[in-house]
């Protein structure tokens, strides 16, 4: 596959129950960080599954839940591009994701999903 998913997140209001849904639920090891995420810890075979988070919404969002998955593309301006050219729309323009070498945006597809775009 030539740009696989590579990383989704589950968001919502109340994270600490949404963490102990999804724990229990399946056994994921979510341990939480400073900033109010609960990182959904890596397995050390990504053929088991990929890494996410369960992140906190906010008032100022326009949505109080979602599920988004990012998929990793080389060029995230080109692939914006190509999402707009297909009938897309950038939603958040490419943004470094700090502590990392890493960079993201978000685009919604026609019917209006929201998907991530990642680049290592």
């Amino acid at each position: 596959m030539g740009n696989p998913v590579v990383h989704f997140e589950i968001a919502g209001k109340n994270t600490e129950n949404l963490s102990n849904f999804y724990g229990s639920l399946f056994g994921w090891d979510i341990q939480k960080d400073n900033d109010g995420f609960y990182n959904i810890m890596p397995v050390p075979d990504l053929e088991q599954g990929i890494c996410g988070h369960i992140m906190p919404t906010t008032d100022e969002m326009s949505v109080s839940n979602f599920v988004s998955v990012y998929i990793q593309v080389d060029d995230l301006e080109a692939s914006l591009e190509k999402v707009e050219n297909h009938g897309g729309k950038t939603l958040v323009p490419p943004q470094h994701i700090p502590g990392s070498g890493s960079s993201f945006a978000m685009f919604l597809d026609p019917s209006g999903n929201c998907i991530g775009l990642y680049k290592a």
